[in-house]
């Protein structure tokens, strides 16, 4: 029995939420070399908002898209009235305000700082998720495993000038946009029922919450230079890889407990410490940073993998199958 549950959470959790992680670590090296492809200077703060608003418009209209090929007879993507209010207001969390800050603020800050800051949206959502959903219970072991991943992003934030390497204007903008993303899956998860497919969700929230910020980078006077075809593909990238992760990130909130999937998001970290290194070059291999990617990988440990004869486990597996049902 404990064989089978392992691995029906491999499958169904593990792996998918590892991909997501992975796909979203690249985003951090990305949207810096398709900010130099599209000449997006650090002060064009409506050229960012005009950049992120194309993307996820575009990964929008993809998920919809692969959610129109995909649905069942009686399904449909297109928007209801009803729904609007909805994710409308998931939009605004987990799309527009969570990229408003990030595009802001990660131009001050280094590719493995603001990855390791996406660890933020994981301790948020662990800690919140209690309040809202009687599955997930507040455990002295996930207390501990945010505990620990904190301290790794302390580690990582001062490491190298003490509270000098902390700005408000950098750090404290991408810390803000995780903690709005942290609102987001719980909204995610608040919003999931059985007619309303992960696609038709992460599809119509990316759609509301890209033209959004569109919009308000039109308002800040922003503009693109669209005429090098490598920023073109970077785009692209950006954008298939957004609406990939979202729809099965989507689809990982509609099955399990928030906290057991949202702490994934602690892997970010790792990936976008690894590609920044590898596509900007960017001094990574430092004790300091080692030691921050063991503990926020130690507060995974700590938070998800509970022993397989707890009560709480076995009840949060009973809500996952009846969900499932």
């Amino acid at each position: 029995m404990d064989n089978t549950i392992r691995q029906s959470r491999l499958l169904t959790l593990v792996l998918p939420a590892v991909l997501c992680t992975m796909l979203w670590g690249t985003a951090f090296p990305g949207i810096k070399a398709g900010y130099a492809w599209f000449h997006v200077e650090n002060h064009a703060i409506g050229a960012k908002l005009l950049f992120a608003g194309l993307r996820f418009l575009i990964a929008g209209l993809l998920v919809l898209a692969i959610g129109t090929i995909r649905r069942k007879p009686g399904q449909t993507m297109r928007l209801k009235k009803s729904d609007l209010p909805s994710l409308s207001l998931l939009g605004f969390f987990q799309t527009f305000l969570q990229y408003l800050l990030l595009y802001l603020g990660i131009s001050g800050v280094s590719g493995t700082k603001s990855a390791l800051y996406t660890s933020a949206a994981s301790f948020a959502t662990v800690l919140a998720s209690p309040l809202l959903f009687r599955q997930d219970r507040l455990t002295i072991r996930k207390i501990a495993g945010c505990t620990v991943g904190v301290v790794g992003i302390v580690l990582m934030s001062v490491h190298d000038g003490g509270a000098d390497g902390f700005t408000l204007a950098g750090d404290g903008l991408v810390i803000l946009s995780n903690l709005s993303g942290a609102a987001g899956n719980l909204v995610s998860k608040k919003i999931a029922t059985p007619q309303r497919t992960a696609s038709y969700i992460a599809g119509w929230q990316l759609t509301l919450g890209g033209t959004g910020l569109m919009g308000a980078g039109l308002l800040a006077g922003g503009s693109l230079s669209f005429e090098a075809l490598n920023g073109w593909l970077i785009l692209l990238y950006l954008a298939a890889m957004a609406g990939i992760a979202f729809m099965i990130w989507t689809e990982l909130l509609r099955r399990h407990p928030v906290s057991k999937v949202a702490v994934y998001n602690l892997l970010i970290p790792v990936f976008g410490t690894i590609w920044s290194g590898i596509f900007l070059g960017e001094q990574v291999v430092t004790l300091s940073n080692a030691t921050a990617l063991i503990l926020v990988c130690s507060g995974i440990f700590l938070v998800n993998f509970v022993p397989t004869h707890s009560n709480h486990e076995k009840e949060g597996m009973a809500d996952e199958t009846n969900q499932k049902r």
